[in-house]
């Protein structure tokens, strides 16, 4: 898909994942509170999922819109960093819901558990808690690594896309504020 009502597909399919992975990235960040986890942790999984979606779709366009735009060092550079986000939203939706499925097995052996509990069923709370910190950690650090690489992604695209014109404001062939196209 190229283009949606006439206009390129692209940058509209790209702001997507722009917004939602640094906003799933905050809500990673709160993950660790079980209080918060509870009323935020699935949305912030199907947010992740959204983005995931969208990154493929932005992608895709952009493949698409690659031979209608000049090229330049700067567009292949945004061309070659935009293939790079795919396994880090994946990597990132994978340890969110993880992290909630291993929440939602430690609730219900607490709430299953009688007074009598084995050692069998110790350790295996133990290592539910391991699981679960763990998924913590990596879902913080796959986080960060996701939203670090969709700004460079969209810095490096927004640059190849204004720079030209960039540069013709820098030597004064830009319009100034006293212009009007009112003839």
């Amino acid at each position: 898909m190229t283009s949606i009502l006439g206009l390129p597909a692209h940058p509209l399919f790209a702001h997507i994942p722009v917004v939602l992975i640094p906003l799933a990235a905050i809500g990673a960040v709160l993950m660790p509170w079980p209080r918060l986890r509870d009323k935020i942790g699935w949305a912030v999984v199907g947010i992740v999922f959204v983005a995931g979606i969208c990154t493929q779709l932005a992608i895709s366009s952009g493949q698409g819109l690659e031979d209608s735009v000049r090229e330049t060092q700067l567009m292949r550079d945004h061309v070659e960093m935009g293939e790079s986000i795919r396994p880090w939203v994946l990597l990132m939706f994978l340890a969110l819901l993880g992290l909630m499925v291993v929440d939602h097995l430690a609730r219900r052996r607490v709430s299953t558990a009688g007074s009598g509990t084995t050692g069998a069923d110790a350790r295996t709370e133990q290592r539910l808690r391991y699981a679960g910190t763990t998924l913590v950690v990596l879902s913080l650090v796959l986080s960060a690594v996701a939203t670090v690489t969709i700004f460079r992604i969209g810095h490096s695209g927004s640059k190849a896309v204004w720079h030209p014109t960039q540069v013709k404001i820098d030597r004064g062939g830009g319009r100034s504020d006293g212009d009007s196209d009112e003839g």
